[in-house]
Parts: C-alpha cells; sequence; structure tokens
C-alpha cells in the first residue's frame, strides 16, 4: 500500500515537471514568433529615429533654478523652443530666463511651491496667457539627500523628498494633462533616477519616490493608450551627475557623468519619444544582470562600486546605534 503511494506521488510530480516543460517550451515559441520580431523592429526604429522638432514649442520645466533644470531649459531654449522656467527658488529661477532672453530666446519665469496644488493651478493659468498651451511638461524638480529608515529624527525630510519628487508631480501633471488630451497632443516627462530601478541604502525614501514615479508614469501611459490618446509618455533615469545637489549627497566609486552628456542624453531621448531609458543607456542592461543576483551578492557589489554618503550627525548616530557589525562609513559631515 505505501509503495502504491510512493508511486502515484511520482507520477502527478512527473505529470508537473512535464506541464511546467510545455509551457516553458509554449513561452519560447510565443517568444520567438510574437516578441522577437517586436524588439527587433523597435531596436531598427531606436538606431534610425531622428529627433523631432521643437521650434516653437512651449516647454516647461520644474527645478529650472540649476543644475540638470537650468541645462535642459538652456537647451531646448537653443533647439528653437519657448521655454517656461519653474522653481520656488525665485533668484536662481530669473536667472535662468535671463541667460536664455540674453541669448535672443523667449522664457517666462514664475517662482512657485509645485507641492500646493492651488499654486500649480494659478501658474498654469498664467502660463497659458502668456505663451498658449503647454507642448511638453517636464517635471525634474526633486530633492535628492540622503537618510537613514529608522531615524525618527528624518520624518519631515522624508515628506520633503515624497512631496516634491512624487506627490509634485501628480499636481503637475493632472494640472496640465488636460489641455493636451483636448488637443491630443504634447509630452509628459519625469525625470527620475536610476535609483527608481534599484534601491540603496540611505536613499530609502529618494528611491521610494522615484520608485513611485516611475510606476506613476508606467501606470500613466496605459491609461492614454486606453483613451486611444497620442501624448507621449516619457521616463528618465539617470545616474549620478555631475551637478550640485548630487555633490552635497554622495560621493561614487563609479564616476559620475557630466551635466552636459547627461542633459544631451535626456534632450535626444525626449525628442526620440522614448519611453523609458536610463543614462548611459547601458545602465538597463547592468540593472536587468544585477536584480537576477541573490540578495547578498547585490549588497556585496553596492560595497565595492555603491556610494558612500555624508551623513547628518543624527543618521550616523543612528547607524552607530544598531550596527552589529563593523560600520564602513567613508563620508561623515553633519549637514
Amino acid at each position: 500500500m505505501g509503495q502504491s503511494k510512493v508511486k502515484n506521488i511520482t507520477k502527478k510530480q512527473n505529470s508537473f515537471i512535464t506541464k511546467d516543460l510545455l509551457k516553458l517550451f509554449g513561452s519560447l515559441v510565443l517568444f520567438i514568433l510574437f516578441l522577437l520580431p517586436n524588439y527587433i523592429w523597435a531596436g531598427i526604429q531606436c538606431l534610425t529615429q531622428k529627433p523631432r522638432d521643437i521650434r516653437g514649442k512651449v516647454v516647461l520645466i520644474t527645478g529650472a533654478a540649476g543644475g540638470l533644470g537650468r541645462q535642459l531649459a538652456l537647451s531646448f531654449h537653443r533647439l528653437g523652443a519657448r521655454i517656461v522656467c519653474v522653481d520656488v527658488n525665485g533668484a536662481g529661477n530669473d536667472l535662468t530666463g535671463e541667460m536664455i532672453r540674453a541669448e535672443g530666446g523667449t522664457a517666462v519665469t514664475y517662482t512657485v511651491d509645485i507641492t500646493d496644488r492651488e499654486n500649480v493651478r494659478q501658474m498654469h493659468g498664467v502660463v497659458k496667457d502668456a505663451l498658449g498651451s503647454v507642448d511638453v511638461l517636464i517635471n525634474n524638480a526633486a530633492v535628492v539627500l540622503s537618510n537613514i529608515y529608522v531615524n525618527r529624527e528624518s520624518d519631515d525630510l522624508v515628506k520633503d523628498i515624497v512631496n516634491v519628487n512624487l506627490l509634485a508631480q501628480f499636481w503637475m501633471n493632472k494640472e496640465i494633462l488636460p489641455s493636451m488630451l483636448e488637443r491630443n497632443s504634447g509630452q509628459i516627462v519625469a525625470i527620475s533616477s536610476v535609483a527608481s530601478l534599484i534601491g540603496h541604502h540611505s536613499l530609502t525614501a529618494y528611491s521610494a519616490s522615484k520608485w513611485g514615479v516611475t510606476g506613476m508614469m508606467e501606470a500613466l501611459d496605459q491609461e492614454l493608450k486606453l483613451l486611444g490618446s497620442d501624448i507621449v509618455v516619457t521616463t528618465v533615469c539617470p545616474y549620478f551627475f555631475d551637478s550640485d545637489v548630487s555633490k552635497s549627497v554622495t560621493k561614487n566609486s563609479l564616476s559620475k557623468l557630466s551635466l552636459n552628456a547627461t542633459c544631451d542624453s535626456i534632450v535626444d531621448g525626449i525628442l526620440k519619444n522614448k519611453k523609458i531609458f536610463t543614462v548611459p543607456s547601458k545602465m538597463y542592461l547592468l540593472v536587468i544582470l544585477f536584480r537576477i543576483l541573490p540578495s547578498k551578492s547585490q549588497y556585496s557589489i553596492f560595497k565595492i562600486l555603491g556610494s558612500s554618503f555624508r551623513y547628518k550627525k543624527s543618521d550616523y548616530e543612528t547607524l552607530k546605534k544598531y550596527q552589529r557589525k563593523e560600520l564602513v562609513v567613508t563620508a561623515v559631515n553633519d549637514l
């Protein structure tokens, strides 16, 4: 009787294995027949597609007071676009506008707290009166600061990061998207981060906010397809690049990208209507390879090639309090 049960169990196990093999074979056939040609065609389009003409279009950029935002504003202006500069930093934002106008371009500047829904609404009304409908919205504004997850003194920082990096993008998109839908034309761009594809210690709030942005944009793209809309959705995931903001946060084992090179790649991807891409482009493949590794191997790579942070005093004290092995911190400052 016992041997009979064993035989029945063995038969069932063999049956499950056979079904799994058939499913795997079916998936491979499906990939070859349907998916692989699409990937090949997408690759051909990527290599042959030329950037579209942006002359005369209205491009609104948040976080335009400096760094990447200013560089994007200058780049799109030099391609003939009319620029709307938005930032909570009025002085830096106005300077960006002055730089564009000094080169003979068209730029208007607005000092706005984009985490405030009503402020965003009022700003959009003024923009439409000044330049007309927004053709390209680039959500660039972000807070990039390190924090230790369990440090209670960082609660306000977490709120600031989530509000600026994620919630403000909701308000900007929800305000401007309806006018694009009415015209069935436009592009929404999110400057996300490689940290939205791989979570990084000491950047818990930042990583969470950027994962939220990337997920939001993917869901928005599907909703637009549900509506049959021609509006383009683009998500950019850059690696750490050389800017005032990133310098205040981290040192990298891998060299940072230059601000100009990062900007050039982003502008090219936007004008080619890419759905999602990393800067540099090879980073996307590295992320895929990284994510299939065991978690311990991932952490080992982080220790070798990852980033080191300038922690606030309270963050460093939190790390020391809970550590159970040697704590490796190569940059500690009381910010």
